[in-house]
């Protein structure tokens, strides 16, 4: 009974809105057959966006394609590719995952190897299956460093998110209006970016 049990919350917490929590990676995975798509851009900038594709491949790999637009710069295509070890059990032991981001080398922040670790704890307050997520990791490649994030609800629909990537410190809320559709604010360094993304089945 025990194992099914934990069986049972392991199936939950790999069927999460998943990957990255601003820009440093989670072991989260998108669950296989899934997508998710986003686009954040600078409202004070024109022409400065970034588009992510993230798909769900089997039951342990994600890939991510991203597409970068900056003012004045030839746009940029790379892909961060991941895989799950094992999902995070709520309140009882976290998920584990290794990957590379930016494989193609073409983004300022360069490519970089990591493992994370994303520890979650539901909140008994809050009804709906409602968790806070811990991410700890250590990256190197272009940038050897540790990095840290969180992702804490004050309610089902309405989080707070805060991350240091080694690069640079991001800070924002996330509205999620319907169970895959979610919109973020957030401050990083002097940007101030919004975003919109939305997932499904394939």
């Amino acid at each position: 009974m025990r194992l099914l049990t934990l069986a049972s919350l392991s199936v939950v917490a790999s069927s999460a809105f998943a990957d990255e929590l601003i820009d440093i990676p989670t072991a989260r995975k998108i669950s296989f057959e899934d997508v998710r798509y986003e686009f954040r851009f600078e409202p004070d900038l024109r022409g400065s966006n970034q588009q992510y594709l993230g798909i769900g491949v089997g039951k342990s790999f994600e890939l991510d394609l991203r597409d970068i637009h900056n003012t004045g710069v030839a746009p940029v295509g790379t892909f961060d590719v991941s895989y799950n070890f094992i999902a995070a059990l709520p309140g009882l032991a976290p998920g584990f995952a290794c990957g590379v981001q930016d494989a193609a080398n073409l983004t300022a922040d360069g490519r970089r190897y990591y493992f994370v670790t994303t520890f979650r704890n539901e909140m008994d307050d809050i009804p709906g299956n409602v968790y806070t997520d811990l991410t700890l990791g250590f990256q190197t490649g272009s940038l050897t460093s540790p990095f840290v994030g969180v992702s804490m609800p004050f309610s089902k629909t309405f989080y707070l998110l805060a991350e240091d990537s080694g690069f640079r410190v991001s800070a924002g809320f996330e509205l999620r209006p319907l169970p895959r559709v979610s919109v973020r604010f957030v401050v990083r360094n002097s940007q101030s970016l919004l975003s919109l993304s939305a997932s499904g089945k394939f």
